[in-house]
C-alpha cells in the first residue's frame, strides 16, 4: 500500500523512526538456521549460506564487513519487511544499492544489509520520463536510454548504482548541461523507518530532501522516477596525462587548469586527478569546438606529457 506524505506526516515519521529500533524481537525465524523466513518478496542470507560472499562485498576491497543478515530485497514490500524484521531485532541497518561508496557505508557488522542488486527493472512512463529502481546500475541505464537518443546526468563508472548516486547529489560528464542527477529526479517511493511505504512529488519536502540528501537518512527509496534529456549526438573527449611529477610541476599545472576552466561552456566538463606521481586532466565536450574549448585543449597540452582525443558518436561506447 502506497500513501502521500506531507509536512506534518513527514515530521511525525522521522520522530518515529528512531522509536521503532527499540522494538521487542520479532518471532518468525528459520528454526533450522535461525534466520528469517525467505518468501517471495525477499530472501535472506547469512554467513555460511550460498552467494552470501558475493552479496556482501562492495567496490572498496579493502572494506571487510560481514552483516548478521543480508536481505535481498525484490519490491517494496520485500524492503518493508526487511526494515520491520530489523528493528524489532534490533539491528542496524545499511542499504547497497550498487555498493560503490568508497567509505563502505553500504555494509556494516552484524547489523542487516538490505540489497537493493534484484531491484533492478527500467520502465518507461513516456517519452521522456523513465521509472527506475535503485540497483539499477549506470551501464544498464545507458544501455536503455541511449538508443533512444535520452539521458540522465549520471556519472562514468558503470557499476555505479542509481539509488546511491543521486540520493547524494550525482554528478557526471552532463552536470554543467543538464544539472546534478538529482536535478532530474521527479518522484520517490520510500519505505520509512516503519515499514511504511509511502511516496514524495512534485513539491513535496520529501522529495527535495531525497535530492542530495538522503543517503542513510530518511528511509529506504524503492523506485525512483527521472525526467530525461535530450542526448547530445557526439561527445569529445580529451585525455592529459603528465608523468613522474613533482610538487611543484602539479602545482603548475594545477594553477594552469583552475585558469583555463572558467571559460569553458557549460557543454563541457573537466576532472583533475593527482594518482602518486601521475597525474591526469579530463575534458569532455557535448557541443561545439569553440574558441574557449580548443584554447583550454592548447594550454594544457603544453604543460603535460602526452595528449589522448576521442570522438564519440551517438555516444557509442560510453
Amino acid at each position: 500500500m502506497t500513501q502521500h506524505i506531507n509536512r506534518k506526516k513527514f515530521l511525525q515519521l522521522s520522530l518515529l523512526a528512531p522509536l521503532s529500533l527499540a522494538a521487542t524481537p520479532l518471532q518468525f525465524l528459520d528454526n533450522k538456521s535461525g534466520a528469517p523466513c525467505s518468501n517471495d518478496n525477499v530472501a535472506y542470507y547469512k554467513a555460511g549460506d550460498a552467494d552470501y560472499e558475493t552479496l556482501r562485498k562492495g567496490f572498496n576491497k579493502r572494506i571487510d564487513k560481514r552483516p548478521a543478515i543480508i536481505a535481498l530485497v525484490k519490491n517494496a514490500e520485500g524492503v518493508a519487511e526487511a526494515v520491520n524484521y530489523a528493528a524489532k531485532n534490533n539491528l542496524p541497518i545499511a542499504v547497497k544499492s550498487g555498493g560503490h561508496c568508497m567509505e563502505g557505508f553500504s555494509g556494516n557488522n552484524g547489523g542487516m544489509v538490505i540489497n537493493m542488486s534484484a531491484m533492478n527493472n527500467i520502465e518507461w512512463v513516456n517519452n521522456e520520463t523513465i521509472k527506475l529502481n535503485p540497483g539499477c546500475k549506470l551501464a544498464q541505464i545507458y544501455d536503455a536510454i541511449l538508443p533512444k537518443r535520452r539521458i540522465i546526468p549520471g556519472g562514468s563508472c558503470a557499476g555505479v548504482g542509481i539509488g546511491g548516486l543521486v540520493l547524494g547529489g550525482g554528478y557526471g560528464l552532463t552536470a554543467r548541461k543538464f544539472g546534478l542527477t538529482c536535478d532530474s529526479l521527479q518522484a520517490v517511493t520510500m519505505v520509512d523507518g516503519t515499514g511504511k511505504i509511502i511516496t514524495a512529488s512534485g513539491n513535496d519536502e520529501l522529495l527535495w530532501a531525497c535530492k542530495g540528501g538522503n543517503n542513510g537518512n530518511f528511509g529506504i527509496v524503492a523506485e525512483l522516477t527521472f525526467k530525461t534529456h535530450t542526448a547530445p549526438a557526439t561527445m569529445q573527449s580529451h585525455r592529459f596525462r603528465a608523468y613522474k611529477v613533482d610538487v611543484v610541476r602539479a602545482k603548475a599545472i594545477l594553477q594552469k587548469w583552475f585558469e583555463l576552466t572558467p571559460s569553458l561552456p557549460a557543454d563541457c566538463f573537466s576532472a583533475f586527478v593527482l594518482n602518486g606521481r601521475t597525474l591526469y586532466i579530463l575534458l569532455t565536450n557535448v557541443g561545439k569546438q569553440t574558441a574557449a574549448v580548443q584554447n583550454f585543449i592548447s594550454g594544457l597540452k603544453a604543460v603535460t606529457d602526452k595528449t589522448t582525443n576521442t570522438l564519440h558518436n551517438h555516444w557509442q561506447g560510453h
